[in-house]
Order: C-alpha cells, then structure tokens, then sequence
C-alpha cells in the first residue's frame, strides 16, 4: 500500500508542530516497528489515551480502546456514532474484535502538516462532544477514575459446597459481583428480538407479587447455564441505573455496585458477543421511557431465579444436560456439545468460531446432520440405526487427549497433533495453505475442540451432497444419468416429499456422504447412478415405505459393508445390485426413467 510513511525525520517534525498546535496535549509516537506498525497517537480532550487521535497507515482515525471498547461507554461511542454521520469524510472501520472502533478522516496523506491538519479537523469534529459528555455523564474523569478502581478487583468470592443446594432469589440479592462466566460457555447470542421479549413479558408481569425468570445452574461461581438472562439482566440494570431520574434517588447503590463489578469483570473477546452487547445496550437505552423507578422496584424485588449451586463441575454440567429452561429434555446433539465442551480446557479462536457456526445452525439441520452421521456409523457395521437419541451419543464420545494411550488410536492421535502443528506454523502465513484433520466417520472421535471440527466439517460435506451445482463439473450433456442430473432430479421430483420417499431419500444421503467421505469426487458419476439404483429399487418395489424397511435393507444388505472394505471407487462401481420384478403402483415415473 503507498503512504505517507513515519521516518525519524517526518516523527520528529509533527511532535514540534504538536507543541505549537495543541500545547498541553499528550502525544505518542512509536518507530521502533516495522513501518506498516508504526503510528503517532494524539489525545482527545478526555486526556485519556484508551481513546485518542492516530495517524496509523496513512490515514489519521479517533480510536476507542481499553475500556472505551466495553460496554460501560457504549453512550459515548453512540454519540460519537450520531455525530459521524453529519459528516461525509468520516467513516467507521473494524478496530480488533470491534466492528466499530476507529473512525477514519477519508483525507489523502503527503506531509507532516496534512497529519497536523487532520488532527486538527477530526478534533474539532470530536472534542465537541467529548467536552459536553463530561458533564452529562457526571464529569466523565470521575467516571473513568470510578472505573479505574475496578481495574484491580478482588477474586471472586470463593462459593465451595459440599453438596447440592438450591433456592429461590430475588435479582437484588443475586451476587452479580461473584458471577464469573467459564471460558466453556458459548458466545453471547440474545439479540434486540430477545432483549425487548424479555422487557414486554417483564412490562405485562410488573404488577404480579412474584415472577419467575427461570433456573440459574453454577458450579461455585461460574455460571453454567443461565448466562444469556443474566449478562442481558446485567445490562438492563446498568442502563436504568445510569437513567437520570433513577439515578437521583436510587436506593439500590449496593446491588448498582455489584452489577458494575459484574460488567467490569466480565470481557467478551468473540465479536459476535461484543456485537450483540452493544446492539442490546442500544435496544435497552430506546425502551428507557417505557421503564421507570416502579419497572426497576419489581425487576428487583419480584423477579427471581431458581438458583442450583453444585459442588462438581460434573455433576453441574449433568443438570445442565437433563434439562432445559422449561423443563424438557435436551436433544442429544445438545448432551453431546455440553459434553465436549467440558473437554476443552482453554477456548481457542477457532474453538469460538465453531461455536458460533454451531450456534448459528437451524436446530433441525443439527437433528438431521447427526441422524446420518449416526446411521453411518451403524450401518457401516451392519447394525440398526433408526433414531439417534440420547442414549446413543456415546457413538460421538471418543479419544480424551487426558486419558491413557492406547495402540489402536494412535494414528488418530498423531493425525491431531501433526495437523495442529502444520496449521499454526508461522510459515502458513505465507504460503496461505491449509490442511483439513482427516476426518471419517466411521472412525472414533477426538473429545472436545477436534469433535467441534468434525461438525463443522461434516455440516460443510453435508451441504455439498444435496446441491445439485457441486456436481455440475462432472456433467456432460452425452451421459443422461449423470450425478448433477439425479441429484437435480431427487430434490425436485413431485413425490419427493412423501413419507416412503424421504426415507428412501435419507438412505441414500448416506450412502453418499459415506462414499464421498473416503474417495471424494471420484468417479462420481458412475457411483451416484450405482448409489441411487441401489437405494431408489426399494421404493420401486415397495407400495409402502417404513422407517424398519430402510434399516433392514442397510443392515442386511452390502452396500455399506462394501464401501467400507473398499480399496478404490471400482469396488462399489463393479457391484452387482439386485434385480426388480413388478413395480409397486405408486411408482414415480420419473424415478422409473432414471433408473431403467
């Protein structure tokens, strides 16, 4: 990129135009980098340097770091927002994990007295309203000062017990100060949709003697389920809190201390967290008319939690998993995310980040992505895989990197560490190469972040062998049975969605992803046609099509078994598949002309 690059030379000439533009300003310049890294740092009127004027890369930006980067001063960054938008040349760009954290000058850079002009211009955008700010928020040096002594807060207080106990607590004696959320949670995903469900059910109940807003699980202090209420509860107060007319006669200045103490101790790295923190703070602050000192008086003294403390993290985590907020079983593929959850020790960034696709996903494509891999590995062994529930999620539990060694995993153990290896290598930043860890799925997993992997994988594999477009490459207008023109007609015939058919349907995803799964792409087009022969004869035959009548046909039949033995594509290609006499009535006509 060409810049204005920071030499000694050109360093030396701001700093003395930075005396004589802004006497009794702190400045900042760092050389001793790379010259990409380098950046000259001028203060804001607030003489705070988290939040500070920078020439960085050829442009000089307002950056809000530190503390401006939390929650507490999500006011000042919404006003710093509004005040942006009067102005053309400004715009905001990603800082960190912040979508919005530096404020950029669109104004070119070719001298020292452009950066001092600049500095100039975007200061008297911004001083402006940092200065008034000051006094709206109660001097916003003694805010900062406030929040400075929070900067060494005691440990939370240790909270051991010996066995289970549990009890019903008003939200004013909840001990937010002790609260701490593990680094196994998941990423903070409630939304505005849910912040303002939670406000109008609060808003209807208000005049109730007592409402229950549903069950906090911890082990000690740390928070193992009940995270998503409590960080948005926590938010909710700390606005109201701040609200004017509460603020002058507030008589909860313990429980405002203990949220404060909470909301200091409490710092999100995942960016979609951070995200959802500011777009709720800004939610809440929009429903501020609606909430008065009667609203805050309940949320206090009326709302409550069912608090269960634990004494093992195992035993916390197992009644996490045999229950949800409302009571009802989880579904398995929920016990297994608990599960593997427990098996990671540290949250890496790709450990977030496949949380967070998980997150993301549609529960019933969950639901359906472990159905297969499930009957995968069942049928693959000629055992019946009709449901997976509960009860069978041990066929997802494998390998603790903890535990003793066995033989017989060790390639799958020496496959971990080398391609953890491979992919944090310096030089990959270089050569931009990545290797996938050779997952399959008939093989025994590896318990916490790699089981993680594997879903994201699969959910990615999945998606690939039923759209139709991932085989156009292979087709060609001579072969009338080619894979893109089966698949494409399987995901569009009329009589797809019948019950016979779906299940038909499924056994064939299964085959599919189990082929594609050891050999790829190759041979493609030869293998879908031997696939969909094998799996459509049966709803051919059949008038009526049952979930048994699926299962026995992969446990009884050879296809699984021979793709699992197989040593190239040509096993499965070269297999014989059975021959079909007379045709149920409700055949499909166009399965009939695909396969015949």
């Amino acid at each position: 990129m060409n810049y204005l690059k920071i030499t000694d030379s050109l360093k030396k000439e701001v700093e003395h135009k930075l005396k004589d533009y802004f006497p009794g300003r702190y400045y900042k310049t760092e050389t001793n980098h790379y010259h990409d890294n380098r950046f000259i740092q001028f203060e804001t009127i607030l003489h705070d340097i988290d939040i500070h004027y920078e020439y960085y890369q050829g442009y000089v930006e307002l950056h809000l770091e530190g503390k401006f980067s939390g929650y507490e001063y999500n006011t000042i960054w919404r006003e710093l927002v509004e005040e942006s938008y009067q102005h053309q040349e400004l715009s905001w760009h990603r800082w960190g994990n912040r979508n919005q954290g530096r404020c950029r000058i669109n104004i070119t850079i070719q001298s020292a007295d452009d950066i001092i002009k600049c500095f100039e211009k975007i200061s008297k955008i911004f001083d402006p309203v940092l200065s008034p700010l000051s006094a709206e928020h109660g001097d916003a040096e003694i805010i900062m000062q406030q929040m400075e002594n929070l900067e060494s807060l005691p440990p939370a207080d240790s909270m051991q017990v010996e066995k289970l106990t549990y009890g019903i607590l008003k939200i004013k004696d909840l001990p937010f100060n002790n609260f701490i959320i593990p680094e196994y949670q998941r990423p903070y995903k409630w939304g505005v949709k849910n912040v303002n469900q939670l406000i109008n059910d609060l808003l209807y109940f208000k005049d109730s003697e007592e409402y229950r807003l549903g069950t906090l699980v911890l082990h000690e202090n740390n928070i193992v389920d009940g995270q998503q209420r409590i960080v948005t509860l926590s938010l909710l107060l700390y606005e109201l809190f701040n609200k004017k007319e509460i603020r002058a006669k507030n008589p909860y200045q313990e429980v405002q201390d203990r949220i404060k103490t909470f909301c200091k101790r409490t710092e999100f790295t995942n960016e979609h967290s951070i995200g959802h923190v500011r777009e709720n703070l800004t939610a809440i602050e929009d429903r501020l008319d609606d909430l008065d000192d009667n609203f805050l008086d309940f949320l206090l003294n009326k709302c409550q939690f069912v608090v269960v403390r634990l004494p093992e993290i195992s035993e916390a985590f197992q009644f996490f998993d045999s229950q949800n907020a409302r009571g009802k079983d989880l579904e398995p593929h929920d016990l297994l995310k608990a599960f593997h959850l427990r098996e990671i020790k540290k949250l890496s960034e790709k450990d977030s980040d496949n949380i967070t696709k998980w997150q993301d996903l549609d529960p019933q494509r969950l639901v359906e992505l472990f159905l297969t891999l499930y009957r995968v590995k069942r049928w693959a062994k000629n055992n019946s895989g009709k449901e997976f529930t509960k009860d069978n999620i041990d066929a997802f539990k494998g390998i603790s990197l903890e535990d003793k060694r066995y033989p017989f995993y060790m390639q799958q153990i020496i496959c971990h560490f080398f391609s953890s290896f491979y992919a944090n290598e310096p030089s990959r930043n270089i050569d931009q190469s990545k290797m996938e860890f050779p997952f399959q799925i008939d093989q025994i997993c590896i318990n916490g972040s790699r089981f993680f992997d594997m879903i994201r994988y699969y959910d990615a594999l999945y998606n690939k062998i039923i759209d139709e477009n991932e085989y156009k490459n292979y087709d060609s207008t001579e072969d009338e049975k080619s894979a893109y023109k089966i698949i494409r007609m399987l995901n569009n015939y009329s009589n797809r969605n019948r019950t016979g058919d779906t299940y038909v349907r499924q056994l064939f995803n299964c085959l599919l992803i189990y082929y594609i799964d050891r050999f790829g792409f190759a041979e493609i087009n030869k293998v879908v046609r031997k696939l969909f022969r094998y799996a459509y004869q049966i709803r051919l035959i059949h008038y009526s099509v049952q979930l048994p009548t699926i299962d026995n046909s992969a446990t009884s039949g050879i296809m699984f078994k021979t793709i699992r033995d197989a040593q190239s594509p040509y096993d499965i290609i070269n297999l014989m598949t059975p021959q079909i006499g007379s045709l149920a009535s409700n055949a499909d006509s166009q399965i009939k002309q695909l396969y015949f």
